[in-house]
């Protein structure tokens, strides 16, 4: 039917084209020790949970959306259409950066107030002077943190 010549190049086009050229990853939300979250693509314990993600965005869509945007204005004043899988994603990923900033501030704030009514005190015993310094290195890893997510978010 096929010359041996056309045999080969016309199996790898067959096989390339019934390979989904989507790739898709499985995700896990993993609590830590001191209630920080790690997220990755390795489950790291039974307390992972599998996080559930929007598919990436498809040639169609953005070939969708670089039409829209050759539209007239007036047709842009429609509602506001439905976020793409990768917009969703990106949002969700703000949003998560967002809430580990919020609760680094809260950490951060609560050892702040800690060391403040320690060092309120005129004689420290010695384990009030060990717990400050705790509390220091505690005060500097959330300050870290904070600068790093923000680092983070605004990428």
């Amino acid at each position: 039917m096929f010359s041996g010549k056309l045999y080969l190049p016309l199996s790898l086009c067959a096989l390339l084209l019934s390979i989904s050229n989507v790739a898709t990853a499985e995700v896990y939300k993993c609590p830590g020790p001191s209630g920080s979250i790690t997220i990755s693509n390795i489950e790291k314990g039974p307390d992972c949970t599998k996080m559930v993600l929007p598919p990436p965005e498809s040639k169609k869509s953005a070939a969708a959306r670089a039409k829209s945007a050759d539209a007239p204005k007036e047709l842009k004043a429609a509602p506001e259409k439905p976020k793409t899988g990768y917009e969703a994603a990106a949002s969700e990923r703000k949003r998560v950066i967002q809430e580990e900033i919020d609760l680094e501030r809260t950490r951060l704030n609560a050892v702040q107030a800690r060391l403040k009514d320690l060092s309120a005190a005129p004689t420290k015993t010695p384990d009030q002077v060990k717990e400050m310094v705790g509390l220091q290195q505690k005060e500097s890893m959330h300050a870290s943190n904070i600068q790093l997510l923000q680092k983070e978010l605004n990428r």
